[in-house]
């Protein structure tokens, strides 16, 4: 299968035509997919075996990163420990309070000459980037991705999700599944994060609404809609 890519505008170079691949995931694999993989590509051992030894391989790292070891793995990835934060001067000491522990990573030679040796690239069209929602709840009916209650605050979890408050054609929208009639504004936001948004769900007819994110991201002119696959029904 061939890596997708598509070509956006690079705002990290002056020159107004150039533009930059961005790699288009065909989507994600978990470990029971590597373990898949390892079948399908000819290995005599058990699946259950499979997953039994690399749950193993993964404890054993866990500790070595605990012991303050570097991990390198067969050339896939190295991983090694790392603190955060800023220290006061040279006497100063690890405080949890300012400081935290996290784990990094490089991705290994042997993977990285696998790739640049034996991938085939597609080019894609390119997707400009939206309010992503995920996940719409219903303080009122105590649902999630259902029901709607007016006058009830409401949550909507997903990404990109942040929007300029004063602007008119900016915010969270309610609209009529049928079309009939015009779509409803939120007034009332009490968070406006990329991550979250916290409302006070206006009123609202009887029937189903699609639920609607507007916002032009990063500063940008275009303004970009966001939709709830579901039907909100009040």
């Amino acid at each position: 299968m061939p890596i997708n890519y598509a070509l956006f505008e690079n705002n990290l170079t002056p020159a107004p035509g150039d533009f930059a691949a961005q790699v288009q995931p065909t989507g994600s694999a978990d470990t029971e997919a590597v373990v898949v993989r390892m079948t399908e590509r000819g290995s005599t051992t058990t699946r259950a075996d499979i997953a039994a030894v690399l749950e193993d391989m993964f404890g054993a790292v866990e500790s070595l990163l605990l012991d303050g070891r570097r991990v390198t793995l067969g050339g896939l990835v190295d991983l090694f420990v790392r603190i955060g934060g800023t220290f006061s001067g040279p006497g100063d000491s690890f405080d949890p309070a300012r400081h935290r522990l996290d784990v990094a990573a490089n991705p290994g030679a042997r993977i990285r000459e696998a790739v640049r040796a034996g991938a085939q690239v597609t080019k894609a069209e390119a997707t400009k980037p939206a309010p992503n929602l995920i996940e719409y709840k219903d303080l009122g009916s105590n649902e999630t991705n259902d029901g709607v209650t007016p006058g009830n605050i409401g949550t909507i979890s997903g990404n990109r999700l942040k929007f300029n408050a004063p602007a008119a054609d900016e915010g969270v929208f309610f609209v009529h599944a049928t079309g009939n009639a015009g779509p409803v504004k939120v007034s009332a936001v009490q968070t406006n994060k990329p991550g979250q948004l916290v409302f006070l769900v206006p009123a609202l007819s009887a029937g189903g609404y699609f639920i609607e994110v507007r916002a032009r991201l990063q500063g940008g002119q275009g303004l970009r809609t966001g939709r709830l696959d579901s039907v909100l029904t009040v």
